[in-house]
């Protein structure tokens, strides 16, 4: 059995528990314990951290790093700290020490590129971005657009507007901690180009056409470029799911396979749609996910081990109206066509992974009431539908690539309903009841709870098992009970532990 080491992301359940929930390949995955790990804001114990690390890995086959974690203590204080940037690149050195240490040891890292939310939100983000987050987005837009000449009319007066919005200090901040960032990313490539890593992804944390996150894009794609590395390290958008990712590609290259992978669209002008939160379109961050997990496209039904069924519209809608709905959706999009899709899929034999990415950060219910009255939900092999379309992506081609090495039937089944009451029972039903009746019911905010496990959690709860116990029978009936919790005390996010039935 092999045993596979992962320095995650952060604590969130996303990055922690979501992996550890994956059906098993003949692998056990060991996670440093909580304690080490930091809580939001609060970073993680680089220090010990690392010495956990180091004395973890005497018997593993393969460890997967975020260098987030590693460097800064996570992803959130990676965007907050003021570390010497000296000291940020011995901690950097902690991939060379471990191969030192560990020849035989495969070992996989990650490092996001900075994001830059086009909100006035701190939730996530250094304090000032209270005040200010709209604008420095915006400043880091119309530097982008200024430079390769785009830059209209109404933006250059917009431009002068938002210079005068960003206090001098705050701007200085927020971008000499990207350029330090960015040092320090090019530190940990100089890993990949010796040798000592054996993969390494680059992930663009909630990224957009222009901005200061595109910005970066260009430096990095031009140091890789100039290094012959840009075979070796993908960077494309993505962030909560690349340990996931990771883990697949560990698996399927210790056992020495490489899943071939079908993707069928939902609507014909679906590969071309730019998710949001997203710089590109999908079909390029679908290609690039594929090739991370240590899988194959190719282009038939018949060819394939996995079905990669992507439900998308004709365009990417957040808040929609019904009219736009309707003609992204059910004028250029094709159901019935995609429900036949996957049924032949199921039917070939097929593992058919459905990426639900209509809509950005909830699932599609009007899918989801299909395959439940085509009585498909428990003959897919992976589903996801939440956050952004690459968390979605990358969730579901773990599953269907760690199903395809240990067909591990109890474990798939168990992640699966998971998913539906994660994504379809929170994410697109109770985080919205809550948000409007527990939330004001007790004096609460949406980012600020009354606990872990307060009245808005309990709340929660009840309404998700009623929901799911009335429109989900099928899927209620093989579980006992649902224990959910808040890690971070707000809404966006909660952890559930499913008790299932044999």
């Amino acid at each position: 059995m092999k045993k596979i080491l992962l320095v995650p992301l952060d604590e969130r359940p996303c990055n922690y528990r979501f992996p550890a929930l994956m059906p098993k390949a003949d692998h056990t995955l060991l996670l440093p314990p909580k304690s080490l790990l930091g809580l939001k804001k609060r970073p993680a114990d680089v220090l010990r951290l690392a010495d956990w690390l180091m004395e973890a890995a005497a018997d593993a086959d393969a460890c997967i790093l975020s260098m987030d974690t590693l460097v800064y203590g996570g992803l959130i204080p990676s965007r907050l700290h003021h570390t010497p940037k000296e000291e940020l690149f011995s901690r950097a050195e902690i991939l060379r020490r471990l191969r030192a240490r560990y020849p035989k040891l495969k070992i996989y890292a990650f490092e996001t590129v900075m994001r830059c939310p086009f909100y006035s939100l701190s939730d996530e983000e250094p304090d000032y971005y209270a005040e200010c987050g709209a604008e420095i987005h915006l400043f880091g837009k119309y530097t982008h657009r200024a430079r390769l000449g785009l830059l209209t009319e109404e933006e250059e007066k917009d431009f002068a507007r938002v210079k005068a919005k960003i206090p001098e200090g705050d701007l200085e901040d927020y971008t000499s901690r990207r350029a330090v960032n960015l040092e320090v990313l090019f530190r940990t490539l100089a890993a990949v180009e010796d040798g000592t890593v054996d993969g390494f992804i680059i992930p663009q944390d909630d990224s957009a056409p222009y901005g200061f996150t595109s910005l970066d894009q260009e430096k990095v794609r031009k140091y890789l470029i100039e290094r012959g590395l840009q075979l070796k390290v993908p960077v494309y958008p993505a962030a909560d799911d690349t340990g996931m990712t990771l883990l697949a590609r560990a698996l399927n290259e210790l056992n020495g396979v490489t899943p071939r992978v079908y993707v069928y669209y939902a609507s014909a002008k679906g590969p071309f749609v730019v998710p949001s939160f997203e710089d590109r379109t999908i079909d390029a961050t679908v290609k690039n996910q594929i090739r991370a997990a240590g899988a194959r496209r190719v282009y038939s039904l018949p060819e394939c081990d996995i079905l990669l069924a992507v439900n998308i519209g004709a365009e990417m809608l957040y808040e929609a109206t019904w009219e736009q709905a309707t003609a992204a959706y059910d004028v250029e999009r094709s159901l019935p066509e995609f429900i036949d899709e996957i049924r032949e899929g199921i039917l070939r034999g097929k593992l058919v992974a459905v990426a639900d990415v209509a809509y950005p950060t909830h699932n599609d219910l009007e899918l989801m009431r299909i395959l439940r009255d085509e009585g498909l939900l428990l003959s897919l092999t992976a589903y996801a539908g939440w956050n952004t379309s690459s968390n979605t992506l990358g969730t579901v081609l773990c599953q269907s690539c760690l199903y395809f090495l240990g067909r591990d039937e109890r474990g798939n089944r168990d992640f699966l309903l998971h998913r539906y009451y994660d994504d379809v029972g929170y994410c697109s039903h109770t985080r919205t009841w809550i948000d409007v009746h527990a939330v004001p019911e007790n004096n609460c905010t949406v980012f600020v709870l009354d606990g872990e496990r307060g009245k808005c959690v309990e709340a929660a709860k009840r309404e998700l098992l009623r929901y799911m116990g009335e429109n989900y029978p099928e899927l209620a009936a093989l579980v006992e009970d649902v224990d959910v919790s808040a890690p971070w005390n707000r809404t966006f996010e909660m952890d559930f532990v499913l008790k299932t039935k044999d």
